[in-house]
């Protein structure tokens, strides 16, 4: 296997160019999607320009796609603007086995937790597995982090290459940077960068595109659906939090309305519930929702994910005040700490992207 510096390594290319070429690996079965978020890159942001105009059908519309379907195949990508050791990433589409390039699909961009970099651990998908839940009629698409933002909870020996053992692993956060004074992030250059370049290459509804995140991950829903609002039609995440620049006013968010679904466990020691009230409150106020402002006075209506009933330990609401367009869904947990919640959070965020 091709080392992960190796893989980063070759990816060079001119500045401001980026002409991905598959490598055709395929990866398979999915596990643990990663833990906690990292202590943030601390790197300047790409600038990037408010979207005013989105047709439905994108530029990669009745192109033949140049990769395998039915499965994910890695992409490389080069950002710019970024600082040279966030520059060249990777990512992961995943084509619906059927797919029709003249067919414009909804598509899901995911942001697993922190871990090993996907090169590493070729048996295992690192994203939620969405492909069982949305019928196969998405396209699907796993960020990667990259190696320029360590796990805060790294041994000091881990290693970028696994041991005899296979482990020993490094583990990688995204760039929780709007939790900086500055309120910048890496990543808003790396999605502006990706979200384009999936447009140009695959048929894409443009005005159905779709943020799911854990953990690390689930932070950078918050960041993505405070810049990216005129992209994204809904984010959702699983134990993420609001980033206290955006939270403070730091950081100046694309003032457009976004629908959210929000999954935290109450005894979350890793990442608080609060940062998900936090969250809430803000996309209440954001959407214009009547009634109450915050979520302790926010009118509600309990809301049930198909086969996950509401319970004891688990159970939903939708704030009733909010425009129709713009729903919010907050779920809360009792027992299960800093977990991914799987089998909610896929048929959860699947049932509601799919009714937008």
């Amino acid at each position: 296997m091709r080392t992960v510096l190796a893989v980063l390594a070759t990816l060079a290319m001119t500045a401001g160019a980026c002409t991905p070429s598959p490598t055709e690996r395929g990866y398979k079965g999915q596990v643990g999607l990663g833990g906690g978020a990292g202590d943030g890159g601390g790197a300047a942001a790409c600038p990037v320009a408010p979207t005013t105009s989105r047709p439905t059908r994108t530029a990669g519309c009745g192109k033949s796609p140049a990769q395998a379907l039915g499965r994910y195949v890695e992409r490389p990508l080069t950002v710019a603007c970024a600082p040279d050791n966030a520059r060249d990433r990777l990512y992961y589409v995943r084509l619906p086995a059927n797919y029709d390039p003249d067919t414009a699909y909804r598509t899901i961009y995911m942001g697993p937790g922190c871990g090993p970099p996907q090169p590493q651990i070729p048996e295992q998908i690192k994203a939620y597995p969405m492909e069982g839940a949305s019928g196969d009629d998405a396209i699907l698409i796993e960020m990667e982090a990259g190696l320029y933002n360590k796990a805060e909870y790294n041994n000091p020996s881990c290693s970028n290459e696994p041991d005899a053992g296979g482990g020993n692993l490094c583990h990688f956060c995204f760039d929780d940077g709007a939790a900086s004074l500055s309120g910048d992030s890496v990543e808003y250059g790396y999605f502006d960068r990706l979200h384009k370049q999936i447009e140009e290459d695959y048929c894409v509804d443009a005005t159905r595109q779709f943020y799911a995140g854990y953990s690390s991950g689930g932070w950078m829903a918050h960041q993505l659906g405070c810049q990216f609002p005129d992209v994204l039609r809904a984010q959702a995440s699983v134990t993420g939090g609001l980033p206290p620049a955006i939270r403070d006013g730091v950081k100046a968010c694309v003032d457009r309305p976004i629908a959210a679904f929000l999954i935290h466990d109450f005894n979350d020691q890793s990442n608080i519930y609060q940062g998900s009230v936090a969250a809430v409150n803000r996309l209440l106020a954001l959407n214009g929702c009547t009634g109450g402002t915050t979520m302790a006075t926010a009118p509600s209506a309990p809301y049930t994910i198909t086969g996950v009933p509401n319970t004891a330990t688990f159970s939903c609401v939708q704030y009733t005040g909010c425009p129709a367009q713009y729903p919010i869904v907050f779920c809360t947990s009792q027992d299960q700490q800093h977990n991914a919640q799987t089998t909610a959070a896929v048929p959860g965020f699947w049932e509601f992207f799919a009714r937008l």
